[in-house]
């Protein structure tokens, strides 16, 4: 497992900061914070909630274009 952490990902449903950790098949959110008007809020994690997949597409491509998945 490799600890990952993304300090500002923008999506069109907001700016997020997030924390999880990866294996080769998958990619896990430990903490996740999206920055509202008085700074970052957490957010429970919930994979069945549509902020949830936007920010793992998110990620996913973010992660790729570092080249920390392929």
């Amino acid at each position: 497992m490799t600890k990952i952490t993304i300090s500002r990902i923008e999506t069109n449903i907001g700016t997020f900061r997030v924390s999880g950790t990866m294996t080769l098949t998958s990619l896990m959110f430990n903490s996740v914070e999206i920055l509202g008007s008085d700074g970052w809020e957490a957010l429970i994690v919930d994979p069945q909630t549509q902020w949830h997949k936007t920010l793992m597409a998110a990620c996913e491509v973010h992660l790729a274009e570092q080249k920390i998945i392929s």
